[in-house]
């Protein structure tokens, strides 16, 4: 009989396929709807590419709630849902250690090229009002 624990999926990140992203040079605005916020390189990159603006403007959506905005250093991620009832879904967590503090779930999503079929999972940070990669950290 096969271990259970040899049957779980391993999750494709997509910052794995951007780790070439160290730093930036540039700081771009996002809209003017969150013009106090920033972008660097890499989130630029990734976002145009893909089409990610609409990940961008849900993190950016919940800067006025006060728990939220009381965590300097922030963690979000877009996950697939790969267990359960809710599998294919997909869900956008904010992260406070390891303890989800908001989520919020989308039936569906629509990136250029179909990229969705290509990962399970992107994590960006925010701080100082700047969304950056892991990688430019």
């Amino acid at each position: 009989m096969e271990n259970l624990e040899n049957l779980k999926q391993i999750r494709r990140s997509l910052n794995d396929e951007f780790l070439g992203f160290r730093g930036t040079e540039n700081y771009y605005r996002h809209s003017n709807l969150f013009s106090n916020f920033f972008l660097t390189d890499g989130v630029k990159h990734i976002t145009d590419k893909i089409g990610l603006c609409w990940f961008l403007d849900t993190v950016l959506s919940y800067q006025g709630e006060r728990v939220v905005k009381a965590t300097k250093f922030q963690i979000w991620t877009l996950e697939r849902l790969i267990e359960g009832e809710s599998a294919g879904q997909w869900k956008v967590v904010m992260y406070l250690d390891k303890t989800p503090v908001i989520t919020q779930l989308f039936d569906t999503i629509s990136l250029t090229d179909d990229y969705e079929n290509n990962f399970d999972i992107f994590k960006i940070y925010l701080a100082d009002n700047v969304l950056f990669l892991p990688s430019e950290n």
